[in-house]
């Protein structure tokens, strides 16, 4: 999701309408339009200086292009050069605001035919720079059969804030479909053959991506927008897609402690049984590039989840794990779709004790609000990784000692917390508690040597 243009401008779209067009106002003649009848494409070059007409909304300067529209044409504008994030906007020969502001590009879908007025202006006060703008006529898709490699070129408009297309499928295997706009915070949707998917967001941008399993049949495929009035133009493309080499989909069974395996998250959950042979840390980690990852973990006395606790958008749960058979459930957290990596690790428990060394975890149960108290023995000076590990209560950690007072939150994912420090020889005092004084449970410390940073 991205914000939307009024909150990057914050004065209004009006007033923007409003500052060019009394600059156009002002102008003793006006230079003849470009008239893009019976033309495809056309291109248009200028520079914003510090002597281009001033914007009273913000403070940056423009430049405006006349241009002759036809009733019914569809252009596509693409602004390239110097002139960093340069924003665009179309007005009426009266100086009525007809699209805009937006940065980067913009759609031209007049209503009337007539002279039109397209400003390029810098997105700040210092915005200065050459320029160029590719204005190319399109006819929009908006409904219809989608064909595999072919891009298809749709509108979103007030009265029409969502189009639907139809996907056919001859054989099975992996697919990508994929929806891109300058204009729009896109919204991705797939529906058919027992799966109902949908994207917001893919990878650091606002564009929209899904990645299934198909199997021969008809799917509905369909194509909007967050924003409010969905209104501007997308790419939308489905292609077959090959995994990466060596990589084969294991999209539920045995999952083997130590095991790295690659799947494929959609509507529903990847079901996996674990199998723990005695007491220990277990730690499920769940990686992608393509979704917000999503874990469950399920067994003998254990019931967690985990969202971003990997970092990023991965999902990891470390919990105390009795011998036994867990589940674990491997899905995303938006109802995306894409490949992923599960991987797991089993480190046993050194004991039970109230003194913990380097490389050592032992196990505790916290009984009350005022903690639990542990020494921790350092016998080498060095950089240290201290954790506290629950899936019981949000851990919080604190470490005394050798004219130290630190304490710790969430550093270690989750709601797990780490202290991470040079500490002397020594001995240091640890308090496990729980962040809300409310809960009790078991937990884990564990100490590592670990590399600064």
């Amino acid at each position: 999701m991205r914000s939307s243009t009024a909150s990057i401008f914050p004065s209004s779209r009006s007033v923007l309408a409003v500052a060019l067009a009394i600059g156009l106002t002002g102008c003793a003649s006006l230079p003849s339009a470009t008239d893009l009848a019976g033309q495809n494409a056309t291109r248009l070059q200028g520079e914003i200086t510090s002597s281009s007409p001033l914007n009273i909304n913000d403070g940056s300067h423009y430049q405006v292009f006349d241009l002759t529209l036809q009733q019914g044409d569809l252009v596509r504008v693409r602004v390239t050069g110097a002139l960093e994030d340069a924003v665009l906007t179309l007005l009426d020969e009266r100086g009525q605001l007809v699209n805009g502001p937006r940065q980067g590009g913009l759609h031209l879908a007049p209503e009337t035919s007539g002279r039109y007025r397209l400003g390029v202006s810098g997105s700040a006060d210092n915005g200065y720079g050459p320029f160029a703008l590719e204005l190319e006529k399109i006819t929009p898709q908006n409904s219809g059969a989608l064909l595999l490699d072919e891009s298809v070129y749709g509108l979103l408009s007030r009265g029409q804030d969502a189009n639907h297309y139809q996907l056919s499928v001859s054989e099975p295997g992996l697919y990508q479909i994929s929806m891109g706009s300058d204009e729009l915070d896109t919204v991705l949707k797939l529906s058919g053959g027992g799966l109902d998917l949908e994207n917001d967001d893919y990878g650091q941008s606002t564009d929209s991506q899904l990645v299934a399993q198909l199997q021969p049949g008809t799917y509905q495929v369909t194509a909007t927008a967050l924003d409010q009035p969905a209104e501007g133009t997308y790419d939308l493309q489905v292609s077959q897609r090959s995994l990466p080499q060596g990589v084969e989909l294991t999209n539920g069974g045995e999952l083997s402690i130590g095991q790295s395996i690659s799947g494929l998250a959609d509507s529903s959950p990847r079901q996996y049984q674990l199998t723990v042979p005695e007491r220990a840390l277990l730690r499920v980690r769940m990686n992608s590039s393509e979704i917000d990852s999503y874990l469950t973990l399920q067994g003998p006395g254990v019931n967690v989840e985990d969202d971003d606790g990997g970092g990023d958008l991965d999902a990891q749960i470390t919990a105390l794990v009795q011998p036994g058979t867990y589940r674990v459930a491997a899905t995303t957290a938006d109802g995306g779709a894409g490949l992923f990596e599960l991987t797991s690790s089993l480190q046993p428990i050194s004991g039970d004790g109230n003194r913990i060394r380097p490389g050592e975890l032992i196990a505790g149960r916290l009984t009350s609000e005022q903690g639990t108290q542990t020494t921790l023995v350092i016998s080498e000076p060095g950089f240290y990784h201290v954790d506290l590990i629950s899936a019981d209560f949000d851990a919080l950690l604190r470490l005394q000692g050798g004219g130290l007072d630190l304490e710790d939150d969430d550093g270690a994912g989750g709601t797990n917390s780490r202290i991470g420090r040079y500490l002397d020889a020594g001995n240091y005092q640890l308090t496990s508690k729980d962040y809300d004084d409310s809960s009790t449970g078991t937990y884990v410390l564990s100490v590592e040597l670990a590399d600064e940073g």
